[in-house]
């Protein structure tokens, strides 16, 4: 019989540490930085010690999507998590949205309740048992995929210079942000319903999740009998843009624009570098704004390391997440030591009884 923490009365819970893509992909090379080795050594120590989790996401798999060696990758990602992983982007994203227009329809406070069954199961804090179950299911569409990310790339690179000469501010970006996120919704709706009404049913399958979730809003107003054009004022209301994923999205691409402006981030000239250099903003930005405000460290590359330490963005500033990068491992170390140093003598003692690795000090 397998001894619990729930067996032992043990309350503690673990810290939920975000490694994004950069990172497992130079983990899972078989030649890799010496940095990236004692990465891996302290955090497997915290995993072993059930202080840690990294939770991998849906992002992680559609950025491996587009890997040559893409099963192998995503096979390293599922089993150095240990089968942890966050609820898929678009989930977060429908609970979150859910969340607030309920909270505006009642009345409630303006800022977003953040609760971490948003983002991932209670069972995160379960102790690992001697095996993880994960489903793996194989790569399929890559070419499909690479076009359509190539295609977001070059939407990217050709706004580039139109946000640099812009000479909107910050609060004025931010306001754009939230304004073409709201449109986005509201328009991927009327697309589902026109297509259902000219008969093309299979809008049922393929439309976006975000024309689902204001199809379920237009339902509740129905159902309470509420003006429709409740939904237009929620999109506007502070409600929306306190919402985590839409808050911090904003934040990430309004300092990135400005960065362009005054030059801290340098843009080069010629089209196939800005390909390049920005090919993975989207999925970094999309990490980040959905899985850095529920956790306690993110561990990612240096510019967009040094684009959330902003203090425009201020990741830990707003949530309380910790940034770390291949330029802070030695922050990275001790934030690791005092994570294994908070270990009580009570954990450490029912580590003994949970795993029989740790029994060898036991009587008998």
């Amino acid at each position: 019989m397998q001894v619990t923490k729930q067996m032992l009365g043990n309350q503690t819970r673990k810290k939920l540490l975000y490694l994004d893509q950069n990172l497992f992909s130079a983990a899972a090379k078989a030649k890799r930085h010496a940095w990236v080795d004692e990465v891996l050594k302290h955090i497997t120590e915290l995993l072993d010690l059930q202080l840690l989790a990294i939770p991998y996401s849906s992002t992680h798999i559609a950025e491996a999507d587009l890997f040559k060696e893409r099963d192998a990758l995503v096979s390293f990602i599922q089993k150095f998590s240990r089968g942890h992983y966050f609820e898929p982007y678009y989930k977060v994203e429908g609970t979150q949205t859910s969340k607030a227009f309920q909270a505006f329809l009642a009345g409630q406070g303006e800022g977003y309740v953040k609760e971490e069954r948003d983002v991932i199961s209670p069972s995160v804090h379960d102790w690992d048992g001697q095996y993880a179950v994960t489903v793996f299911t194989p790569e399929s569409g890559y070419q499909r995929k690479l076009s359509f990310k190539q295609r977001s790339v070059e939407a990217l690179v050709a706004t580039l210079d139109g946000w640099r000469r812009s000479s909107k501010s910050f609060e004025e970006d931010m306001e754009l942000e939230f304004t073409d996120g709201a449109r986005i919704w509201v328009d991927e709706y009327a697309k589902k319903t026109a297509r259902l009404y000219a008969g093309d049913f299979s809008a049922l399958i393929d439309s976006p999740i975000s024309a689902e979730i204001v199809e379920t809003f237009v339902y509740i107003a129905k159902e309470m009998k509420i003006d429709p054009k409740a939904i237009g004022e929620f999109f506007t209301s502070q409600h929306y843009r306190s919402i985590p994923s839409q808050q911090l999205s904003a934040r990430l691409y309004a300092t990135f624009k400005q960065r362009l402006r005054c030059n801290a981030d340098k843009l080069p000239t010629s089209e196939a570098e800005r390909e390049e250099k920005y090919s993975g903003l989207t999925f970094d930005v999309q990490h980040a704004a959905t899985y850095a405000p529920y956790c306690d460290a993110y561990f990612t590359d240096r510019a967009m390391a040094n684009l959330m330490e902003d203090k425009r963005v201020g990741v830990e500033a707003m949530y309380g997440c910790k940034v770390f990068s291949s330029s802070k491992v030695s922050q990275f170390k001790d934030w690791c030591a005092d994570l294994k140093s908070s270990m009580s003598p009570q954990h450490a003692e029912d580590l003994t009884w949970a795993y029989e690795r740790y029994r060898k000090n036991l009587p008998g």
